[in-house]
């Protein structure tokens, strides 16, 4: 695709029929015919008839940002899941738009009392649309039990997961950090579908570590509501790592964008690593001055180039950090009429190790501290405190 032009407008608020102002549409398609443009892309959202208004007026093809996002979105799906997940945004975006077009025929034979083909049509279109988008629905509720069992089976491992905004470099971090060859590629949305590798730390700790898709500004609601199975991997993540494309001009909008998109999915309480990346892509002498004013605001980051492996030692050790401060090691003795206690402890921490008695379990156990303290009460209920431990706390007394 070539651009031939690129105009803006400064309005106090779109225009209800047109978006911009029915002059600048004149214009605009005055122009997309003098440079033999094809299509006219809008980089905002367009309501149906906003669209259909400016079809009229200019004569083109419009495309909103929608669109162009969802067409993208359809050329790199590669997996059953993410193909189901296009699908369903798209046709939940062609839903609303489907009465313009059919307006040409609703005219014809119709009357009081009467409906005509157009008419017809529409119902019928509606109808299986709907009876798709449940059907594409009931699917992805399928492949979303399926990754809920996948999680349940390394609820044992510390999860990881690569948040960012979209060609930020998540995928080269994750080649870099676990060795892999994932595809990789210096666009937009290379991305669709959770790839997940393991990794063992030098601490010999044993994670996992996710990447994921990139998230946008402006993101419609269907496309979160769409990819809701492979978002839900960031809500069940134990850590984030956030990262950054330090040499993008628009580095703090994105910023705020990936924050943003982790609150409307209610992830933005999690732990989060900011990293830095593509930091050989600037001047020496640019890098250090972006760095010395990023670290007041980001004491915590990390500055580093997944593409030549500069200061990746920095991200495995605060992991290594994370990963020490996250869990509580405890032993616990519990009545065994206390099952539900037992069953969370199970379903939620990792089992060192277990001793079972007469009428009670002895349980060594991993808690996650947010785990930990959300049953706080119990837990110091049944906790075995050491005699060592008791006799240090006296010496201190």
């Amino acid at each position: 695709m070539i651009v031939s032009a690129l105009e803006t407008q400064i309005r106090p608020k779109p225009h209800p029929a047109y978006f911009i102002g029915s002059g600048k549409a004149k214009e605009i398609g005055q122009l997309a015919r003098k440079e033999d443009a094809n299509i006219i892309i809008f980089d905002d959202n367009l309501t149906p008839s906003q669209d259909r208004n400016l079809s009229k007026i200019t004569k083109k093809r419009i495309i909103d940002r929608s669109q162009l996002i969802l067409d993208i979105f359809a050329q790199h799906a590669q997996t059953k899941q993410s193909k189901l997940q296009v699908e369903l945004a798209q046709l939940q975006y062609n839903f609303s738009r489907l009465k313009g077009r059919w307006t040409h025929l609703s005219r014809i034979e119709g009357g009081i009392g009467f409906r005509g083909p157009g008419e017809k049509q529409l119902e019928i279109d509606r109808r299986r649309i709907n009876d798709r988008i449940t059907h594409l629905k009931s699917k992805l509720v399928g492949i979303e039990r399926t990754n809920e069992t996948k999680r349940k089976s390394r609820k044992e491992i510390f999860s990881v997961i690569l948040v960012g905004y979209t060609n930020a470099g998540k995928s080269t971090v994750l080649n870099r950090l676990t060795s892999s060859h994932l595809y990789t590629a210096d666009q937009l949305f290379a991305t669709l579908e959770t790839t997940t590798r393991a990794k063992t730390l030098e601490t010999k700790e044993r994670i996992v570590i996710s990447d994921t898709i990139g998230f946008i500004r402006k993101i419609p609601p269907y496309l979160i509501a769409s990819f809701h199975a492979t978002l839900q991997e960031v809500v069940y993540a134990d850590l984030l790592l956030h990262v950054v494309d330090i040499s993008h001009h628009k580095l703090f909008e994105y910023m705020d964008s990936v924050s943003q998109t982790l609150e409307k999915i209610k992830a933005n309480h999690k732990e989060i690593i900011l990293i830095f990346n593509k930091i050989d892509l600037l001047p020496l002498n640019q890098y250090l001055f972006i760095k010395k004013k990023l670290r007041i605001d980001y004491p915590d980051s990390l500055f580093v180039s997944a593409r030549t492996g500069e200061n990746f030692d920095d991200i495995e050790n605060s992991i290594s950090k994370m990963l020490a401060h996250s869990k509580k090691n405890i032993i616990l003795k519990i009545p065994n009429k206390e099952q539900k206690f037992i069953s969370y402890l199970f379903d939620n921490a990792e089992i060192i190790s277990k001793r079972y008695n007469n009428d009670s379990v002895r349980l060594r156990v991993k808690i996650p501290l947010e785990k930990y303290a959300k049953n706080l009460i119990s837990f110091r209920k049944y906790e075995i405190r050491s005699k060592c431990t008791a006799k240090r706390k006296s010496r201190l007394k």
